[in-house]
């Protein structure tokens, strides 16, 4: 935002020196991409953030594809009926999960690619407004005018490091977002997703009476697993993480099984077991 009204710190109406052709004279500056210096700590927590892909997509593929076994199981299908069912369920949830976060992902990259233009614009229209706004940014943040105007006359220098700044302070975001174009994201999603979907299957394909109890049991076991996984990351209690997924798995499950259940007799269809 260029208005100096928005913010309480835009009181000061110019910085001394001007800073009117800080970017627009520099060769190129409208292609800078955003950047800060690269770490392996940084890496690191890139790769664990993963985790979140992963997590959702066990555990929905979990709680879809077990309804689906379950109630195809209390309709007295065969069970060849029930595996094919939760195959294609799995093949459908893999499908949609993975898509889905590749067009969301790409959908977040273009929002971030159009506030990144944005901001572009108005430091070119309004140089010397912007400069004034990250000044008072820094004040915020606890620096004297002076730390902050010399600061930022330092970032200033650097139109890729001024520019992240500026989307950081200004937006609360991520710049680089918009560069990220990994397929990883994808492919934990779904992935993720096809395992959890695979195990309430599992029981069924060794023709056992107690198929179905298993089957519970086994997801149950996933939900757990998941959680014990995902505690490794974080550095919390992993038996506390993993009974936390199944408790939570457990009110989603036990939710829709009394909506199938109570909710179709209302409309005078009969109960829909499993949920």
């Amino acid at each position: 935002m260029s208005e100096s009204s928005s913010h309480p710190e835009h009181g000061l109406k110019s910085v001394s020196p001007a800073v009117k052709s800080v970017l627009v004279d520099t060769p190129g500056w409208r292609s800078v991409q955003p950047r800060i210096p690269d770490t392996a700590q940084r890496r690191q927590l890139e790769s664990q953030r993963s985790i979140r892909e992963i997590v959702f997509g066990v555990q929905d593929g979990i709680l879809t594809t077990l309804g689906i076994v379950t109630g195809i199981g209390a309709a007295q299908s065969g069970r060849l009926t029930i595996i094919i069912s939760g195959l294609v369920a799995l093949l459908a949830g893999t499908l949609s999960m993975a898509v889905g976060q590749y067009l969301g992902s790409k959908a977040e990259r273009e929002v971030v690619q159009a506030s990144i233009e944005m901001e572009k614009g108005e430091m070119e229209a309004s140089p010397q407004d912007e400069f004034t706004e990250q000044v008072a940014y820094y004040k915020l943040k606890g620096f004297s005018a002076d730390e902050a105007h010399m600061i930022v006359s330092r970032l200033a220098q650097n139109p890729e490091i001024y520019l992240y700044e500026m989307m950081r302070d200004e937006f609360g975001i991520d710049p680089r977002v918009a560069d990220d174009r990994s397929l990883r994201p994808a492919f934990a999603m779904a992935g993720s997703y096809a395992l959890g979907s695979l195990i309430p299957i599992v029981p069924y394909f060794f023709a056992l009476k107690s198929a179905a109890p298993l089957s519970l049991v086994f997801a149950v076991l996933g939900l757990f697993g998941i959680g014990f996984y995902a505690a490794r990351n974080t550095g919390r209690n992993a038996v506390m993480k993993g009974l936390e997924i199944v408790l939570f798995g457990g009110i989603v499950f036990g939710i829709s099984y009394a909506a199938g259940k109570y909710i179709p007799p209302l409309f005078g269809h009969a109960p829909l077991s499993g949920g």
